[in-house]
């Protein structure tokens, strides 16, 4: 139970500090005082995300601090899972999150911590921290005070010109950036572009958002960065930071010196036996914006044996959210990341997208290259078919063109569940 003891801690100085938790606490009939042991710890209600948003700002900051306070820093999600949520948090205490994070990944850590470093970060504008990453504006209006430069992207990642890829390029180019921070599938858009230009990306360390991350991308990014020395996938949020990180190894460790995890059992029954849990993250560092027993919503497996890099930090896999689930018998069922397994990274995939229109009715969309051949698909649908144990009807579409969500985001399986 690592980080316990600091879990418990960070309960008292929540108690102590913050009206939600102290309202939630006493309304429950428990006091801080009486936390001292695990079974005591898990009696504690779980936290969501929508108590952060009725309760923001005064309430679930620690007294003492404002959303004018000259420490904290301001991180707003994306919403892609509906309203946009805002957290306040100790910029210090961020940047050591992230540092402690990225000791999984030696060249990853490296570039982050170079002195006077810079950032390039390509993904969807809502997920930048910046809302002008439009073609108009100048690389000025897109430096953040870090020294992240947010690249120029439509919100709808296909329809970017070719102009704006041009000058992407040229922008890269001229900034010298010492790490790129990317959505893969916005990274591998770019990195076609680069292809067709006939142009080489510079050779620095790519970390990617693990959520987007499909093998198809993956295949495109190896193609420039080995993923054994150049590459690695973080896990993020905006209420946390840096949450786990892949190492060189390909395995995703979640950075347990900064937080206390627990793994949810929930209802999902898996037709081919994946065991399912939610991840569920208490905070540590008694900073200003405390969260105890968060159930995130997204949806892990655990793995059990230690990774071959020798850390012995826990290694999990991202699945996906519920929503995005394949349903069976009008239950999730089969996960993005297990739909992604059966996909694998054939060559002659560039993007995907599956849509479960029915339990067994679905689109697929496919953005092939030269070396598709018709029907090169069938073993991803024999494959689902086998995995939901019955007849399936898929209609494939060949496109040039899939739109992004809302959010800006790219989801490449889309349950009958998903946000529209």
């Amino acid at each position: 139970m690592k980080n316990l003891d600091k879990a418990m801690s960070e309960v008292a100085y929540a108690y102590d500090n913050v009206e939600f938790y102290h309202t939630l606490y006493e309304n429950k009939g428990g006091r801080h005082e009486e936390v001292s042991a695990h079974a005591d710890f898990i009696k504690l209600p779980y936290t969501f995300k929508v108590n952060y948003r009725k309760n923001f700002p005064k309430k679930t900051l620690a007294e003492g601090y404002t959303p004018a306070h000259p420490m904290i820093t301001n991180s707003r999600s994306s919403g892609s899972t509906g309203e946009r949520l805002i957290t306040l948090e100790i910029g210090m205490y961020l940047l050591d999150r992230a540092t402690t994070c990225a000791k999984i990944n030696t060249s990853i850590l490296e570039a982050f911590t170079k002195p006077a470093r810079k950032i390039a970060r390509y993904a969807a504008p809502n997920c930048s921290d910046v809302e002008c990453a439009n073609p108009n504006s100048r690389i000025e209006d897109r430096l953040l005070s870090d020294k992240t430069l947010v690249l120029p992207v439509y919100h709808d990642l296909m329809t970017t010109p070719a102009t704006m890829l041009c000058r992407t390029i040229d922008e890269i180019e001229e900034y010298a950036p010492d790490l790129f921070y990317v959505d893969p599938t916005h990274f591998s858009f770019l990195l076609r572009s680069y292809k067709k230009q006939g142009k080489v990306p510079p050779l620095i360390p790519v970390m990617s958002a693990y959520t987007g991350a499909t093998r198809c991308s993956k295949r495109q990014i190896a193609e420039y960065y080995p993923m054994d020395s150049y590459y690695g996938e973080l896990l993020s949020s905006t209420e946390f930071g840096w949450v786990a990180m892949e190492c060189t190894h390909g395995s995703l460790h979640v950075n347990d010196d900064s937080f206390f995890f627990e793994y949810i059992p929930n209802d999902i029954k898996s037709p081919i036996g994946t065991q399912f849990k939610e991840l569920c993250i208490t905070s540590i560092d008694q900073g200003a914006s405390p969260h105890i027993r968060y159930r995130t919503g997204d949806i892990v497996t655990v793995k059990d044996t230690p990774c071959t890099c020798g850390s012995d930090r826990k290694v999990i896999v991202m699945e996906g959210k519920v929503s995005h689930f394949v349903i069976k018998d009008d239950q999730p069922a089969i996960s993005p990341q297990e739909i992604d397994c059966f996909i694998g990274a054939p060559i002659w995939l560039d993007v995907y997208q599956l849509e479960q229109k029915s339990e067994t009715d679905f689109d697929l969309k496919l953005i092939v290259n030269e070396n598709y051949t018709e029907n090169s698909e069938s073993y991803f649908l024999d494959k689902l078919s086998e995995a939901l144990a019955t007849e399936i009807r898929v209609n494939i579409c060949l496109v040039e063109y899939i739109s992004s969500e809302r959010s800006g985001k790219f989801q490449f399986v889309r349950g009958l569940h998903s946000n529209v």
